[in-house]
């Protein structure tokens, strides 16, 4: 957004956290950010207000915008096909419209009374140009026949803490099998890869690749014959790139317990979610091991049959987001609501 010339007032990198506890550290700096919004939007209202994803905060600011009629649109909206009804009813009250990138979120939104576009899943833009398996190879300096696994723990420091010494160890075990195996790791554009590399040297010398940059993400994906990969976000961005992989997650007791008391989920990983079934395996706390993992990874990487069964049933689920151009849909959805809004203003200026 800041190299595209939008002003930043405030930046929340470094208050995301995963979990129900974790998230009262922020609780606090978040508020004070939505006191300095209202004082702010008592000198400077706009036009029109795009709110995108970050529900516990957003929820707040589009009550506070709607009630000073700023029209608001939110792109990427809460899971209330997860979470109920609730919040998409809290949605439908502040918002004139709702860009979802789910078909299971339309109905939710609709019964709840909200004005619902389906746009897609913008995964599906960032993953549009990743290269061929055999251009990210060479790029990544990878032979064709030689195994290559990806090791994907998270883009926050809380689930780097979490998983990456059961990722690194596992694939310490991995590389006495496959001596030539390749284990890279992308690391995210919030966390400082020169520390994630001495980390994992520290665990297992030599045996892990930090590449700093989401620009690796994609390539490092597509070379791989498997993954681990953290559960959010990134397991969609593997499907979408055809990845074989195992979910992995693993948070403080008292979030998974508060978390499987209040969704009452069979899994978590989203491929999962929307295929309603366990289409790939997932490792959720405690059965987050090295052996475990190595275990799922070398299984992917031996077997094809159930490389192929796999990303068949992936690829499925990535029919479910729609096609590209998600962005280029959500822009003119808006713009189309400021135009109404120009429209309406101009016929009342008329009448007066």
């Amino acid at each position: 957004m800041r190299q595209s010339g939008m002003e930043i007032l405030y930046d929340p990198t470094s208050l995301s956290t995963v979990g129900f506890l974790e998230s009262l550290r922020a609780t606090a700096p978040l508020r004070r950010v939505l006191q300095r919004l209202s004082v702010l939007l008592e000198t400077s209202q706009p036009d029109l207000a795009v709110l995108i994803d970050f529900p516990g905060f957003n929820l707040r600011l589009a009550e506070m915008l709607h009630q000073r009629g700023v029209p608001v649109v939110y792109y990427l909206p809460p899971t209330a096909w997860l979470w109920g009804e609730g919040r998409a009813q809290q949605v439908s009250r502040n918002c004139v419209q709702v860009l979802c990138g789910l078909p299971v979120e339309v109905p939710v939104y609709e019964k709840a009374g909200a004005a619902v576009r389906l746009v897609g899943h913008p995964v599906l833009d960032y993953t549009a140009n990743a290269p061929s398996r055999e251009e990210a190879r060479r790029q990544l300096n990878v032979a064709g026949d030689e195994p290559c696994f990806a090791l994907l723990p998270g883009s926050r420091a809380q689930e780097l803490d979490e998983l990456l010494s059961p990722l690194v160890k596992a694939a310490s075990l991995l590389q006495r099998e496959l001596p030539s195996a390749c284990f890279l790791l992308p690391a995210a554009p919030t966390l400082d890869s020169k520390r994630i590399q001495e980390q994992a040297d520290r665990l297992s010398p030599g045996t892990v690749r930090v590449l700093p940059g989401p620009e690796w993400t994609y390539p490092i994906l597509r070379a791989a014959d498997a993954a681990a990969v953290a559960s959010g976000t990134a397991t969609l961005e593997a499907a979408s790139l055809g990845t074989p992989m195992v979910v992995v997650y693993r948070t403080s007791l008292s979030t998974y317990l508060i978390g499987r008391k209040l969704l009452h989920l069979h899994h978590v990983g989203m491929p999962n979610l929307l295929a309603g079934e366990e289409i790939v395996p997932e490792l959720l706390q405690n059965r987050v091991t090295a052996e475990n993992v190595a275990q799922h990874l070398l299984g992917l990487y031996r077997d094809a049959a159930v490389r192929q069964e796999m990303q068949s049933a992936l690829a499925r689920v990535v029919g479910q987001l729609g096609t590209p151009g998600v962005a280029v849909r959500a822009a003119r959805a808006v713009l189309e609501i400021l135009e109404q809004k120009t429209a309406r203003i101009e016929r009342r200026q008329r009448k007066e």
